[in-house]
């Protein structure tokens, strides 16, 4: 059944932001500036959707899996690295769920793909913990690991 998705994605926006910005109450006038500057832009590009969900709407399919396996991949994936980054260490997994999701993305399943895709995960979350931690002095959640 196809459905207004303008709609449905404008009104999970605006909720999201007021979500968000109901969270904002115990930090500080400083500390809430950049937040408030996404929700405020998530906010108005959810309001700009439910406008074109009126106007110029698009219908289609709500939901629309061509690989139902290896989204059901994806979120398992996702859990275990919720589930284990504080016991594991936040940046060894990252690096291992981040490298799985590639592989598991990829529409070339080949070694020099896999390779690829570990090579870009490290540098990805390179960069993240150099950022944070060195520049900006911000603590990863550490495990056994690091």
């Amino acid at each position: 059944m196809k459905r207004n998705t303008d709609l449905y994605g404008g009104l999970f926006m605006v909720f999201i932001s007021l979500l968000f910005l109901s969270k904002l109450k115990n930090l500080t006038i400083y500390s809430k500036i950049f937040p408030i500057a996404i929700i405020v832009i998530l906010a108005i590009l959810g309001i700009a959707l439910l406008i074109k969900s009126k106007t110029k709407p698009s219908h289609s399919a709500l939901f629309v899996l061509s690989n139902r396996g290896s989204a059901i991949l994806v979120a398992l994936i996702t859990l275990a690295w919720v589930l284990l980054f504080r016991k594991i260490g936040f940046v060894v997994t990252s690096f291992l769920s981040l490298s799985i999701l590639l592989c598991v993305l990829s529409d070339n399943k080949s070694i020099k793909e896999y390779v690829k895709s570990f090579i870009i995960a490290g540098c990805q979350i390179g960069v993240l913990y150099l950022i944070f931690s060195k520049i900006l002095y911000v603590p990863f959640p550490r495990g056994i690991f690091f």
